[in-house]
């Protein structure tokens, strides 16, 4: 077989170049991010010109971002993200319809006509479903708050996708009117959108159990394939965007925890080779020329995209009852111009509605606001975590202790109570045995569906973060015996342990840690004791393992005992210490 054609050559070459983009960004300590897109400048057609078959290896790019957006999906639960309800849905309707707006005025100023700025604030308006959750995903925050917000944001946006190429077919003069248009759009996404739905919450379940029954590893990888691209290419069927299908079909499996995490271990390898082969064939697109021409006019777009999709999401969240680290956070996320904005302008273009200049102006901002979005996180995460232990200001004003202190306001002063933080589905399981047992206790928890949802039901469940101190003393941890931290972000576990320990140097601290290298950064911080679950499952393994071949109880928890001290000290000799 003859393999020296031109696109295997492309590919061999984006490979190479990823692998070296990858190791440079992680040696100088960058998100790898940023290590694909300049190696894509480098050897894409404004550089080296080492790639040809641009337009193939695009396709093939394509399949990364189909697949982390299914394995993303089986990793958010689908449960948690319904919970958030209609603030994610007026959050995302909110952002796209003032950043239209932002978008026709820099238009109309830069002198474009109505339709072309009105592309403009369409395309300044999606965000990269892409490059948001493999930052949330890299950073291990996708079941946060702020991780789960921005999901729901995100999807809202990929579905927003549709109307918009409906309105630019009515305004390039293509099939009916502006209404028709909307409507058959609409009506054909509702029923794909339904079918996809459907198929993976019964029957994709279903079939991934008999196929893994058969014992063939080879049929289960490449019927997870089949299924996230089936779901894919359904939805680009239907004119919605591809990953959205394989995002949503990831979602539906996520409920059966089984065929979820099996079909997300089978992914994760594949996914990541496409992923980098689509960040590079990204930063391709890259046209130094142009952005020497059009300096002007690109800063405006990134400018335009960072702050004022940050000020928007972050104003919006804050109304509707987000904590400012919540929504500061998602907005942060969230800065970028989206890889579905090429679709927008490059559609625009085609049929008339906007100028040429239009399309490469997009994907050089996209390409930059991209490029940062990773270090843009991690430092802004860094900056609000210092201000969240420093700042008077943000203590009392900005992290609901007001709150939290009329609430509790109602009721006697608490003496040996127990404090819960985190009111997910870890804490809430721990405050309905408490309650069970008649003892008394306080939960506090930042979200505000949640919150509405509950307190009318639970009078001891205070709004407000439990990291800040005017929130912790209103929840009486001066004089409460138990501080249980069930909190799914390692940064914010961090520091409440570290503020209860400094308030109630007698409370005794129980945290939860999510990976092995953050066990020891909570007990050297204050928690007296760290449940690790993937130990704790290890543990429970080996002893229903062994109560099943007959060795005697005692003998078994003497054992488990043993084991759990052994595997306690090899996770701290195993914890690198320089990971942040």
């Amino acid at each position: 077989m003859e393999l020296g054609t031109e696109l295997f050559d492309d590919i061999v070459v984006i490979l190479v170049a990823a692998g070296a983009g990858g190791l440079g960004a992680r040696l100088l300590r960058l998100p790898p991010i940023i290590g694909y897109l300049v190696a894509g400048a480098i050897v894409g057609p404004q550089a080296l010109a080492l790639v040809t078959e641009l337009e193939d290896v695009q396709t093939l790019a394509e399949f990364g971002v189909i697949l982390l957006l299914f394995a993303v999906g089986v990793e958010i639960s689908l449960s948690d993200l319904r919970r958030l309800g209609w603030r994610v849905l007026v959050a995302s309707v909110g952002q796209i319809t003032l950043t239209i707006g932002v978008g026709y005025g820099i238009g109309t100023a830069l002198g474009w006509d109505a339709r072309a700025s009105l592309v403009a604030g369409m395309a300044l308006s999606l965000s990269s479903t892409m490059v948001a959750l493999k930052t949330l995903n890299d950073r291990g925050e996708l079941g946060t708050l702020h991780g789960r917000m921005a999901a729901g944001m995100l999807l809202v946006q990929d579905l927003a996708f549709v109307p918009m190429m409906a309105v630019i077919a009515a305004l390039g003069g293509e099939g009916d009117s502006l209404a028709a248009e909307l409507a058959i759009s609409a009506a054909k996404a509702a029923v794909i959108l339904a079918g996809v739905w459907f198929v993976g919450s019964l029957g994709l379940p279903w079939l991934l159990k008999r196929v893994a029954l058969v014992g063939a590893r080879e049929s289960f990888v490449v019927t997870v394939m089949a299924a996230a691209l089936g779901a894919a290419a359904l939805t680009s069927w239907g004119g919605l965007s591809a990953p959205l299908g394989a995002f949503i079909a990831g979602l539906v499996l996520s409920e059966s925890d089984w065929a979820g995490r099996r079909a997300l271990s089978e992914v994760i390898p594949v996914r990541d080779v496409f992923a980098a082969l689509f960040f590079v064939s990204l930063g391709m697109l890259t046209d130094v020329g142009f952005l020497a021409s059009h300096l002007g006019e690109v800063a405006l777009f990134i400018g335009a995209s960072i702050v004022v999709k940050f000020f928007l999401i972050h104003t919006l969240t804050r109304a509707l009852g987000y904590l400012p680290d919540t929504a500061a956070r998602t907005g942060f996320l969230m800065i970028q111009i989206g890889e579905f904005s090429f679709i927008v302008a490059g559609t625009a273009v085609a049929l008339g509605v906007a100028g040429e200049d239009l399309l490469p102006l997009i994907i050089t901002a996209a390409v930059v606001t991209m490029g940062i979005t990773p270090g843009f996180v991690a430092v802004a995460s860094k900056t609000l975590t210092s201000l969240r232990t420093r700042s008077t200001f943000f203590e009392r004003h900005l992290a609901g202790a007001e709150g939290a202190e009329s609430a509790l306001q109602r009721g006697p002063a608490l003496q040996g109570h127990v404090v819960v933080a985190g009111y997910g589905r870890v804490g809430s399981f721990i405050v309905q045995e408490i309650r069970e047992l008649g003892l008394p206790y306080v939960a506090i928890e930042s979200d505000p569906a949640i919150i509405s949802r509950e307190t009318a039901e639970n009078d001891s469940l205070i709004y407000g973060d439990a990291t800040n101190d005017a929130v912790l003393t209103a929840a009486g941890v001066q004089h409460a015996q138990l501080f249980v931290a069930a909190l799914p972000e390692h940064v914010s576990a961090l520091v409440a342990v570290q503020h209860v320990r400094r308030l109630n140097p007698e409370i005794r601290i129980v945290s939860r840690a999510g990976r092995q290298e953050e066990v020891r950064a909570l007990e050297e911080t204050g928690a007296d004791a760290v449940v690790w679950p993937e130990l704790e499952a290890a543990l429970e393994m080996m002893r229903v393992s062994l109560l099943d071949v007959g060795v005697a109880k005692p003998v078994v928890e003497e054992l488990v005992e043993e084991a759990r001290a052994e595997l306690g000290e090899w996770a701290d000799e195993e914890s690198p210490a320089d990971e942040s």
